[in-house]
């Protein structure tokens, strides 16, 4: 097939960037073969651009990831999925995505059980750059946590990282909701709070970030005490989530519908 045969079918199926954003937007509908198609068609074409010397665009890197996390979460292929890691470190030539393929490695063999060797990337992150180190942080302490069901150990690695302000603070703030709803999952309510309430302690480098994040938690932690009865606990917290100005709107909502459903009836 001459190079101006392929050059028109990949025009006709589109560029790689477009076919990802096309399978991504497919996933969001529950469309995950129509998905796989496309991720693959894009993949087809980046090895081909990467065999005749191409650098490939933020997009087109940037998709491996997606489709890793495709095969890896929706269709349970780890084989697949770590093809795609494989590949998008193979075409990196810097640790800007050397480290992401890396992260995705240690996500798949995470899902596959495989600690030792998720364990290895992450220290290979670790070892390739001190700038980059602490993009594990926050995935090694879940994993040793989560899936290693370590509780001490992980919950003391988590905690280490979500006092770094080195690690973005969403990231950190959202590890800590999703610590503080798997303890609510496992009926550990108490376990839950000291989640929450361990935002306080959280460094951020803006106010209003800090003020985002405490509407939320201050809200979340108002359901918990109202779940128990305690509502004096619960309007404490609804109230000063309810009072922050610089709080996420809809989570100041929440509150103040709260606390004014507690004292109708009161």
């Amino acid at each position: 097939m001459t190079t101006t045969l392929l050059a028109c079918l990949a025009l006709a199926a589109g560029t790689p960037a477009e076919l990802f954003q096309e399978a991504e937007n497919l996933s969001r509908g529950n469309q995950n073969a129509e998905a796989m198609a496309k991720v693959e068609q894009a993949v087809e074409q980046l090895e081909r651009a990467h065999a005749a010397g191409e650098k490939l665009e933020w997009q087109e890197m940037n998709g491996f990831i997606f489709a890793a996390r495709l095969a890896r979460e929706d269709f349970l292929d780890h084989d697949k999925a770590m093809a795609f890691c494989r590949k998008l470190f193979d075409f990196a030539d810097n640790d800007y995505w050397k480290v992401p393929a890396r992260l995705e490695m240690a996500l798949t063999y995470r899902a596959q059980g495989k600690f030792k060797e998720a364990q290895q990337q992450y220290d290979a992150i670790a070892a390739a750059d001190e700038r980059q180190r602490s993009r594990m942080l926050v995935p090694q302490a879940e994993m040793v946590l989560v899936e290693m069901d370590n509780r001490e150990k992980g919950q003391a690695l988590l905690e280490a990282a979500l006092l770094n302000e080195a690690i973005n603070g969403r990231e950190r703030f959202g590890a800590l909701r999703k610590s503080a709803q798997r303890a609510m999952a496992k009926g550990r309510q108490d376990e839950a709070l000291r989640w929450y309430a361990m935002l306080e302690k959280l460094p951020f480098e803006k106010p209003e970030d800090r003020a985002r994040f405490l509407a939320e938690a201050g809200y979340e932690m108002g359901k918990i005490e109202e779940s128990r009865g305690r509502t004096a606990e619960a309007k404490a917290h609804y109230r000063r989530a309810m009072e922050l100005e610089d709080g996420e709107m809809r989570y100041r909502t929440r509150a103040r519908d709260a606390l004014e459903g507690i004292e109708y009836f009161e």
